[in-house]
């Protein structure tokens, strides 16, 4: 789990991250990231009702990548919001693809270094 510092959770700042931020996608993912001017970044997981209906599903879902995205903390580049949007079932995902699709969705949102 995120520090709560480091956790986005304002409906405006999410709108706004939607509206403004650039965005980076793989298979699964998509992540928004604008810029926040902070010390730090924050983000936030959406696991919409379009992935599965039932919230066991979406809360494993979402636990799963804050767990990964945690990981990979250290290398966000500080001063961003981040929005990361789970757009099917992560299920079925090897953790090695999810570490991939994420690390790939966040270079190209321009918020990390690539690997």
């Amino acid at each position: 789990m995120l520090a709560r510092q480091y956790r986005l959770k304002s409906s405006r700042d999410i709108s706004r991250v939607f509206r403004t931020g650039r965005f980076g996608r793989s298979d699964s993912l998509l992540v928004k990231a604008a810029p926040n001017h902070l010390a730090y970044s924050r983000a936030v997981v959406v696991v919409s009702k379009k992935v599965d209906k039932r919230a066991v599903v979406r809360n494993r879902n979402r636990r799963r990548l804050v767990a990964e995205l945690n990981k990979r903390w250290q290398t966000v580049r500080p001063g961003y919001d981040i929005v990361i949007t789970v757009r099917a079932d992560l299920a079925e995902t090897d953790l090695a693809e999810l570490q991939q699709q994420l690390s790939r969705s966040l270079a190209k949102a321009q918020v990390i270094a690539e690997d």
